[in-house]
């Protein structure tokens, strides 16, 4: 649950409705390199240069296992960047960030709230069945079943049926339109395996001992849990142009960013994903290889979970904004990998309409430094009369210094933080337990969208909605974004979307911090992964190959 450069963006989200049809934006070559305002040094690039040829065997670190390969519940940053290598859905982002077909071949759309879907023909699971209909149908309706309880069901909250209505062709039909549901199905919400697999293996399904059989350039030959998982390249894959370049790739299990780092310099590990912020220095001059900063979909927060307690008053909320030193977080805590943030959702998930979105973020102005306003606002509100807490976790090294920048921050202005470590086992317990955020005032997180559309992350705001952790409350926010649901015209739909954004971030029902790019680092050896936000979505490991 799952950023960033500044404009002019070249991307564009794929899915057009022109027709009825699935149209597709092909990639022209890497994104140009683009130099952050107030950032020195740091470049940010969508793609690295092509590889020259394949490859025997990879070795890339991830920093937990999987709990589960069950794609239903995949919602981990590790979980999400292997699995995407080996079981495709209906859709998938591409290295632009636009969305594209995979096992869907087209889909149409007669009526507002019906999707049809054709399928790709001749497609193979991993165990040489043919996919079908039935497949398909089976796999999205997953997501429907109360009892299964997927972490992806409110992408279907409004759907009301999933049919196979022919050989290769399904039919999702909702209760109202949703404009985000197309989209959605780039994500796991998306993905697709074989029924007879999941149903005869059980509860076994997505285990070290039941495995997966899905459709990808990868297929999981091997979970040595606790250790690592290997992937191996699956030569029957449908789509040649994504056919995997390494024969394999193991993801080794490096819970230790110290081991990263080592394992890194000394070429036991060819390469990861977002990296450690105080190592950023040390691998771009190391001469072992390449550090890339992508542009991404994600912004880090400090998210109001108690609107009663501390932070009741938007006075006392704005003043901690106003505050806090942006930019000294981003060059001393994540060593210049990001850029200030403005609104929850971060420019990288701008993917239409970009100007109206360019425009509304440039007119905010709650999270611009200002001591001054923000001691004469806790004058006029009065302190609280207890510390505004704020959660940290020890599994992010950045996260408790970012907690004690907050509460130097809030010293300056009359303000008493207390910062309130929490085990990195159970942080994440806050997302789903009530109890777990009793006591909390903001919690420290990164939060970003899925694909890029910055409606997914306005809809978690709205009324009784799940992720609404403060209960924050607004009947003008709520009809803004349930039109924007139903509006399929881009430029509309910005509109609706601004129009909300604006009404809270005034209130600031989170407090946002900053946007950090998406860092990579290859060894010399290999090159071709896109360096965008899309290693969830995207079967990236599959365009590795050796550089030379």
């Amino acid at each position: 649950m799952n950023a960033l450069s500044v404009p002019p963006r070249s991307r564009r989200i794929a899915v057009s409705l022109v027709a009825g049809a699935l149209l597709l934006t092909a990639c022209s070559g890497a994104t140009p390199e683009k130099k952050p305002a107030g950032q020195k040094g740091v470049s940010v690039t969508g793609l690295t240069p092509k590889p020259a040829g394949d490859l025997e065997r990879i070795t890339w670190a991830v920093t937990a296992e999987p709990a589960s390969f069950d794609w239903i519940y995949n919602a981990s940053f590790e979980t999400g960047q292997i699995m995407a290598n080996v079981c495709e859905g209906l859709f998938r982002l591409g290295p632009d960030m636009s969305v594209q077909p995979a096992l869907a071949k087209s889909f149409t759309n007669p009526d507002p709230k019906t999707w049809v879907f054709k399928l790709r023909p001749d497609v193979t699971f991993h165990d040489g069945t043919t996919l079908t209909a039935d497949d398909v149908a089976f796999s999205l309706a997953r997501n429907l079943d109360t009892k299964a309880g997927s972490f992806w069901s409110g992408a279907y909250e409004n759907v009301s049926g999933v049919k196979a209505t022919g050989p290769l062709e399904v039919t999702v039909t909702l209760k109202k339109p949703d404009s985000l549901f197309t989209s959605y199905l780039s994500s796991p919400a998306g993905i697709v395996d074989s029924k007879a697999t999941v149903t005869s293996k059980g509860k076994a399904y997505g285990t070290p001992d039941g495995g997966v059989n899905c459709v990808g350039p990868f297929e999981l030959s091997a979970w040595d849990k606790g250790q690592s998982m290997t992937l191996t390249r699956d030569d029957d894959y449908f789509d040649a142009e994504h056919r995997a370049k390494a024969k394999e790739i193991e993801f080794q299990f490096v819970r230790d960013p110290a081991a990263l780092v080592s394992g890194l310099l000394s070429d036991s590990i060819d390469g990861s994903w977002f990296l450690p912020p105080s190592a950023l220095g040390r691998l771009s001059g190391s001469g072992k290889g390449t550090l890339y900063y992508g542009e991404s979909t994600q912004g880090f927060n400090a998210i109001v979970m108690d609107a009663e307690g501390p932070l009741k008053d938007l006075r006392i909320r704005r003043a901690l904004s106003m505050a806090i030193d942006r930019e000294g977080i981003i060059d001393s805590v994540i060593s210049g990998a990001g850029e200030p943030q403005k609104a929850p959702a971060v420019p990288g998930s701008w993917g239409y309409a970009e100007d109206t979105y360019q425009k509304a973020w440039d007119g905010l102005t709650v999270t611009e430094r200002d001591l001054d306003a923000a001691k004469k606002l806790v004058e006029e509100a009065g302190a609280p009369d207890r510390p505004i807490v704020v959660a940290t976790t020890s599994a992010e090294a950045e996260v408790p210094v970012i907690g004690a920048e907050i509460q130097f921050a809030a010293k300056k202005i009359g303000l008493d933080v207390e910062v309130k470590p929490i085990p990195a086992d159970q942080y994440n317990g806050v997302y789903t337990d009530p109890k777990a955020r009793e006591g909390i005032d903001l919690y420290l997180t990164g939060w970003g969208t899925d694909f890029p559309d910055p409606l997914q992350m306005y809809q978690y705001f709205t009324t009784g909605h799940f992720y609404n952790f403060s209960s924050f409350s607004d009947p003008k926010y709520d009809d803004l974004i349930e039109e924007a649901g139903r509006t399929q015209d881009p430029a509309r739909r910005a509109e609706l979307v601004t129009a909300a954004q604006r009404i809270v971030v005034d209130k600031l029902a989170w407090i946002p911090l900053y946007a950090p790019y998406n860092t990579l680092f290859l060894n010399k050896r290999l090159t071709g992964t896109p360096a965008s936000y899309v290693q969830l979505h995207y079967p990236w490991a599959a365009d590795l190959g050796a550089s030379s």
